[in-house]
């Protein structure tokens, strides 16, 4: 299943939903997901592409046989429920103590000499399901990396009611009041973005495998654990094993997932 939801392969997803639920017919699977019956047809007999890059599409189809929001960002689309956007630097005082926010993450970095570009690209759209998948409050400036992801985030995934987003101008601005940092590619702007966040105790983890201002924060990570007291020695150890950019967002995932706000 997996496999078909990333590939976006239709017509196996439609034969192991098939399999799986014996009592669902074609017909049933055609109005369920807003389809002809015989496209249904064709897709599961292979006449039709079992691939499919519309968005649209992929959307009537999940919001039918009713997918989990893990399954529907593997597919490639957003959750249903998420709301993505820019927030503002400053960290809100309307919520009531006993509500937990979500988690509020700087995203730093660019294209600069010294990135790999290439790894660059799989960095964006690796950054782009985390934020989706964590659901984070995102804050960046008003180029790079930051702008990069939620660009790929609306094009790709079109999350509801996401049309704008809002650059944070000022290095300190973008790393004050957020409970992480976290860098991909980035020149001498990006290294005075990671002093800053350093010199105001945020949490700063790096894509190394991205270059740049990342891959110079984590050799200083790794010879000065003083930069990095909020991970155990363990967790820098399997980050710093990680030589593939896919490995390496999936342990800032990973990461993410044990950060409380505001801590």
């Amino acid at each position: 299943m997996h496999t078909c939801l990333a590939g976006r392969d239709i017509g196996g997803l439609f034969k192991l939903y098939l399999f799986s639920h014996p009592t669902c017919t074609q017909t049933r699977l055609a109005q369920l997901t807003l389809h002809d019956r015989s496209d249904v047809s064709n897709w599961v007999r292979g006449v039709r592409s079992g691939t499919v890059s519309d968005i649209d599409v992929l959307t009537r189809i999940a919001d039918g046989l009713q997918m989990p929001d893990h399954a529907r960002v593997l597919l490639g689309i957003a959750p249903q429920d998420v709301v993505i956007g820019a927030v503002n630097a400053a960290p809100s005082t309307t919520l009531p103590a006993a509500v937990e926010r979500p988690l509020r993450v700087a995203l730093c970095g660019s294209r600069a000499a010294g990135s790999e570009h290439g790894v660059m690209d799989r960095a964006i759209r690796a950054l782009s399901r985390v934020v989706l998948r964590c659901e984070l409050d995102v804050v960046h400036g008003p180029v790079g990396v930051g702008i990069e992801v939620m660009t790929y985030i609306a094009d790709h995934y079109r999350p509801a009611a996401f049309d704008r987003v809002v650059g944070v101008f000022g290095r300190s601005n973008v790393v004050r009041g957020v409970d992480m940092v976290i860098v991909a590619g980035g020149g001498p702007g990006t290294q005075t973005e990671v002093e800053l966040a350093l010199a105001v105790q945020r949490r700063v983890v790096a894509v190394p495998a991205s270059g740049g201002a990342a891959r110079a924060f984590h050799e200083l990570a790794r010879q000065n654990p003083s930069v990095r007291t909020w991970m155990t020695e363990d967790q820098f150890t399997a980050l710093d094993a990680c030589r593939d950019v896919e490995d390496g967002v999936r342990h800032i995932e990973h990461l993410l997932n044990i950060v409380s706000p505001g801590v």
